[in-house]
């Protein structure tokens, strides 16, 4: 070996310098996460490029490297708050629930990510029709075979009573929560979302449960239990609604 080598080459890493390719991914996080709150403040339409590029801190060189467009924006933010629904089913899934309970579960994991601006500004994009050309009416139709699959195994296993039909109760229930959050959103800016779940919940899990379940239910604490954590002190514990978050 010569004594004129080359002296060893050091990683990036090991020079304090991070990869390319992690920080690509660190301002396309950056990037999304501005946009998550610019949409979930703000209409498609309102929601503002400037504002976007302000809140991420990165240069619009940047911004362009990776999207090319407000909508291409748009589509990635609808594209995040897909991975955040799927992954709210599998663990509302890996619980091990009885089907009805799996349901119920299912609301909770959604107010959890709801404390994010991923899913907020998601619900919003898809509403105002943002979910992109090859994702109509999502994710309203990704819950409602969701919980057309839960519901049947209700059916399976006797807990839903005789006239209740799956796929209309799912319908129901999608547009039920639908219906709920875009109220929620324009008298309360989502202060009060947790409560209009709990109590649409309760009401339909009331008409369509079997009466045993409904009972054990009932004596664990129902909705009120399972949302507590969202639920100002009164509600939470069945006393009512109190304004105010």
């Amino acid at each position: 070996m010569s004594d004129t080598a080359d002296p060893p080459r050091h990683p990036p890493e090991a020079r304090g310098d991070p990869p390319r390719q992690a920080r690509a991914v660190a301002t396309r996080t950056a990037i999304l996460t501005a946009a998550a709150e610019e949409f979930a403040a703000r209409s498609y339409h309102e929601a503002s490029l400037s504002r976007i590029l302000e809140r991420s801190k990165v240069t619009k060189g940047a911004l362009y490297f990776h999207f090319v467009s407000k909508e291409s924006i748009a589509t990635a933010v609808v594209d995040e708050m897909e991975v955040i629904c799927r992954a709210v089913l599998e663990r509302a899934e890996a619980q091990g629930l009885d089907p009805l309970r799996t349901a119920a579960r299912i609301a909770r994991e959604m107010q959890d990510a709801l404390e994010g601006p991923v899913l907020r500004a998601g619900q919003r994009l898809c509403a105002e029709g943002h979910a992109g050309p090859d994702r109509p009416g999502w994710p309203y139709s990704f819950w409602q075979d969701v919980f057309t699959d839960v519901f049947e195994r209700a059916v399976a296993t006797e807990l839903l009573v005789p006239s209740v039909d799956p796929s209309s109760f799912a319908r129901t229930i999608v547009d039920v929560s639908a219906g709920a959050f875009a109220v929620s959103l324009a008298v309360s800016d989502l202060t009060d979302l947790a409560q209009r779940v709990c109590e649409n919940w309760e009401l339909l899990l009331g008409a369509a449960a079997e009466p045993a379940w409904l009972r054990a239910w009932t004596a664990d604490g129902g909705m009120r239990a399972v949302l507590g954590p969202h639920l100002v002190p009164g509600v939470a514990e069945g006393r009512g609604w109190v304004p105010g978050v």
